[in-house]
């Protein structure tokens, strides 16, 4: 007899752990069900993996290495994501294809941070270049040594210069001492002398300009002090808030892309010209990789650093051109990629899953009172 109730005890103790056990646990299912059958199902067909666009801001190139060897190499593939690489068209500006969204992602330069001060919702993910390639080129034929030799030459600019203009402020060289003509993206006016100066990338024009023995001088706003960001990797506001996790992955996966373009150049190089352009030659593009490595720099720093200070410098200094306020703020303009968690579920997951234990507690304690 003592022995029975004993056991009647032990199995009245028994339910009184377990009910508010299987209550906390089905409160997870309630409240958070993904939590609790996120596993995959093998019985289901697989999905289409969901199509990404990159646009870049120029024609392929070594320029945009990274994301052509996460794309050959499965990266993107591994992060569930299915991206298609759209190059530039000519008299389009590539940041109003993201903008407008016609494209997920783009590539641009520190003048992102101009847009977003007009109030277009772009977020800059990672900077890949930590320092521009934006310099400028002058003829010796034109008896330029240096940079005050400018004044009274013509010279060709390219769209989005603010920050050879702010150099050449910073030497005492105002616009209107300039004869500014129209930029083709084509040397051929520099050698004929029909441009005194141009402006050009480091990666990229000068590879032309050794090939046919003319001879140059090139001007940096590095000299000067003035330090702008290169290519830069950005979304918009609208794509992070629908689909944080696509932003996350695709980032990861881009700069583990960039990590083996730079170091397996000559893979990535063959690859650029077996699939995507003949424009530039091997021996080119092979120049190009090596001046990139210079500026993306990722033996020194996290490739993809971004420094708030650095942008809000890149701020003051467009603001001498009106392109952003005085009162810019870089608020929700630099992508947090380690965002604090959001936890409210579980704590309304554990204050739900007490209640209903505690319920539980006084029903099976007035079952052992009837019992009793």
């Amino acid at each position: 007899m003592q022995s029975q109730k004993f056991i009647n005890k032990l199995t009245v103790m028994k339910s009184t752990f377990q009910i508010p056990l299987f209550c906390f646990v089905l409160s997870l299912i309630v409240f958070h069900p993904n939590l609790c059958f996120s596993g995959e199902k093998t019985y289901e067909t697989e999905k289409p993996l969901p199509i990404v666009t990159l646009q870049l801001k120029w024609k392929h190139q070594f320029q945009f290495a990274g994301y052509y060897a996460a794309l050959e190499k499965g990266f993107y593939k591994e992060a569930g994501l299915d991206v298609q690489i759209i190059e530039a068209t000519d008299g389009e500006e590539a940041t109003r294809q993201v903008i407008s969204g016609k494209a997920d992602f783009g590539v641009a330069m520190s003048d992102l941070i101009g847009l977003r001060a007009e109030g277009e919702p772009v977020v800059a993910l990672a900077s890949i270049f930590q320092h521009s390639p934006l310099i400028m080129l002058a003829s010796k034929m034109s008896e330029i040594e240096n940079i005050h030799e400018l004044k009274g030459k013509k010279i060709s600019l390219e769209s989005h210069s603010e920050q050879l203009l702010s150099y050449l402020e910073s030497e005492g060289i105002t616009l209107n001492e300039l004869i500014i003509s129209p930029h083709d993206y084509d040397i051929s006016k520099l050698i004929s002398g029909e441009v005194d100066a141009m402006s050009a990338y480091s990666t990229d024009e000068p590879f032309l300009l050794l090939n046919q023995e003319f001879e140059y001088s090139t001007f940096s706003p590095r000299a000067g002090g003035i330090d702008f960001y290169g290519d830069t990797l950005f979304t918009t506001e609208k794509q992070i808030k629908e689909h944080p996790e696509r932003v996350a992955t695709f980032l990861e996966a881009s700069l583990k892309g960039w990590r083996y373009a730079l170091d397996n150049t000559e893979e990535i190089v063959d690859l650029i010209l077996s699939d995507y352009t003949t424009r530039h030659s091997r021996e080119h593009l092979l120049f190009e990789a090596e001046k990139t490595k210079r500026l993306i720099m990722a033996d020194v720093v996290e490739l993809g650093y971004m420094n708030p200070g650095r942008w809000q410098y890149i701020a003051n200094i467009l603001n001498e051109f009106n392109l952003t306020p005085n009162d810019f703020s870089l608020e929700g303009f630099i992508y947090d990629r380690n965002p604090t968690p959001n936890l409210r579920w579980l704590y309304f997951s554990l204050f739900g899953a007490v209640i209903i234990a505690g319920v539980a507690f006084l029903l099976v304690w007035r079952f052992h009172k009837m019992n009793q």
